[in-house]
């Protein structure tokens, strides 16, 4: 079995990661500066160590409310989800000053003789990566159910990222990773609004939402006969990537579509503000005693 989130999701935040570690190896490079390159593979070392023993805190943690499985995995997935939500759209804003910021700090840093500056510097850039992947992968896990599979998926997804990361700092060429984050992005969109609405199915479950006969717990439809969610290998698949259900109730239907209204709103919202800055800097521009 193969877990495609789990996949898709340690591939963009290991890319992510070694962009950024990248970045400050060729910068520290082009300004002559090579002998900070210890500090950052050292900090990119720890950052690796303590998102493991994160991970494996975090499995303790799990079994630990062992007795409160639901009301976990519940807050588990729709915390994911949100912070997976907001990593694509912060993204999607970053990416495009994300070196010109990233050489700013490292200057920064070199200006002030920061001893270990740049070595803090990846190693919060690593481990942020990581602890988000920890929680991202604890979503996917309540869901698709099964440790190792969402386990070696994501090891794959890492040894991916780093081969790509690779070939981009060493080909020689500008490899433009726009429609890369774009298509994951998209995807990984739409796995957080089945995730979220999955995590309110879990409290469901244990009735917090009334009885089985409140209108929030009835039945949207029943395609179970056509594509069951459990049994067939498409249902499945469709169910751990995009959180399809064979049986939605209105609760989860409700909560899905409004997880894209927000989500819309929010894009919109955004756009308007940065059409608004673009504007007053242009009125600066030509206004210059304004």
């Amino acid at each position: 079995m193969f877990s495609t989130v789990s996949f898709l999701i340690t591939l963009r935040e290991a890319i992510e990661a070694s962009l950024i570690i990248g970045i400050l190896l060729v910068y520290v490079t082009k300004i002559d500066q090579k002998k900070y390159r210890k500090q950052i593979w050292i900090g990119t070392g720890i950052g690796v160590i303590l998102s493991i023993l994160s991970a494996v805190i975090f499995q303790l943690v799990l079994g630990g409310f062992a007795n409160y499985e639901k009301v976990f995995e519940g807050f588990a997935m729709i915390i994911a989800s949100l912070l997976l939500t907001w990593m694509i759209i912060w993204m999607a804003k970053a990416s495009k000053n994300l070196r010109k910021e990233i050489e700013n700090k490292v200057d920064k840093s070199i200006a002030n003789q920061r001893k270990y500056g740049l070595l803090a510097l990846a190693l919060i850039s690593v481990l942020r990566e990581g602890i988000e992947t920890v929680l991202f992968l604890a979503g996917v896990e309540a869901i698709e159910e099964s440790f190792w599979v969402v386990l070696w998926s994501g090891i794959l997804g890492i040894v991916v990222a780093v081969a790509i990361a690779i070939m981009i700092f060493y080909s020689g060429k500008k490899i433009n990773l726009k429609w890369f984050f774009v298509i994951t992005g998209f995807l990984l969109i739409l796995f957080a609004a089945g995730m979220i609405a999955h995590g309110f199915h879990e409290f469901q479950e244990i009735g917090w939402f009334g009885p089985d006969t409140h209108w929030l717990q009835q039945y949207v439809w029943d395609s179970s006969n056509i594509l069951n969610d459990k049994t067939t290998e498409l249902g499945q698949f469709l169910r751990a990537l995009f959180g399809y259900q064979d049986k939605p109730t209105w609760l989860e239907l409700i909560v899905y579509l409004s997880f894209y209204i927000v989500l819309g709103a929010i894009f919109i919202v955004s756009r308007i503000i940065t059409k608004r800055k673009l504007l007053k800097k242009e009125d600066t521009a030509t206004c210059p005693l304004l």
